[in-house]
């Protein structure tokens, strides 16, 4: 058995859709791509083909890793954006090769820490990044939410002394307690088409939000996503606060549409336990992986 490795930016874009769809053939949720869809990933979460790897087996195709890189909080971040082996050459050894060489492909580019977001249920991809080094870090929730939203559940005990403004994703990245090495596509360069919300008491920041809202072809709101939802430490009334937030970014609360989390970390357990008393249900749990790369 002869593996040979080579960069996604060798391949046409019709051979990188048909190595990530053999990749992904019998995964636990859809993962199917067109070329437009698999063109506007790349772009929306900053991936690179040029440092992004296909495994051959004897000349066929066996499976692929597709990786980001960008700079948090002052270091060198690298993002396993997407892993998968082909059914025929699942359990072989092929997924350790492939990761031991992606990770010799960090260190050539000076990655410092590397992070993967893999599915609870997929227990042998969890020991594999185990097995290379990766350590879970958090959990993570997709949680769901059909309907309106009763105000009631978000009334808050007092009138509120804070000022709400909105921007871009942008917006968040200055303030003190912004989340930077939190889940890849929950980070602010990630949140493409997003927006935010800071809320202040007097001058100070005491809470963020990032989330994208999606329209029909009418020009209709369709869905309400939650990316991160952040108190300043410390707040006695974090809960109110967070109450505050999900009335803004939720609203219209009476209105029908979907409204959602997207990795939205579980050990925030306030806001967890919250968007529970909403209604809204886990659709999906992920573990936060990281590696330090200045370990062997």
């Amino acid at each position: 058995m002869t593996m040979t490795f080579r960069k996604l930016s060798e391949l046409s874009m019709e051979e990188n859709v048909r190595i990530w769809n053999l990749g992904f053939e019998g995964y636990f949720i859809q993962m199917v791509m067109t070329i437009d869809a698999l063109m506007t990933r790349i772009v929306n979460e900053g991936l690179s083909l040029e440092n992004s790897l296909a495994i051959y087996v004897d000349g066929e195709p066996a499976g692929f890793v597709m990786n980001g890189f960008r700079d948090v909080d002052g270091k060198k971040v690298a993002w396993n954006g997407g892993t998968g082996i082909a059914p025929a050459f699942r359990g072989q050894g092929i997924g350790r090769a492939l990761m031991l060489r992606n990770l010799e492909l960090y260190r050539e580019q000076g990655v410092e820490l590397a992070l993967l977001e893999a599915l609870t249920q997929n227990e042998s991809a969890i020991k594999l990044y185990q097995y290379v080094g990766y350590e879970i870090t958090d959990r993570l929730m997709i949680l769901q939410h059909t309907g309106t939203i009763d105000p009631q559940l978000l009334k808050r005990s007092v009138e509120h002394p804070f000022s709400i403004t909105k921007g871009l994703p942008r917006d968040v990245y200055a303030l003190d307690f912004y989340r930077g090495l939190s889940a890849w596509q929950t980070q602010w360069p990630s949140m493409k088409e997003g927006e935010s919300i800071i809320i202040r008491q007097d001058s100070e920041p005491v809470c963020y939000a990032l989330y994208k809202r999606t329209f029909d072809h009418e020009g209709k709101m369709v869905t309400i996503s939650l990316y991160q939802c952040e108190v300043l430490p410390g707040r006695e009334d974090a809960e109110e606060i967070y109450k505050l937030a999900l009335s803004e970014l939720f609203a219209p609360l009476d209105y029908v549409c979907r409204r959602g989390t997207s990795n939205l970390r579980k050990s925030n357990q306030p806001l967890n336990d919250l968007l529970l008393k909403l209604g809204f249900t886990t659709n999906v749990e992920q573990v936060l992986m990281m590696r330090n790369m200045d370990l062997n």
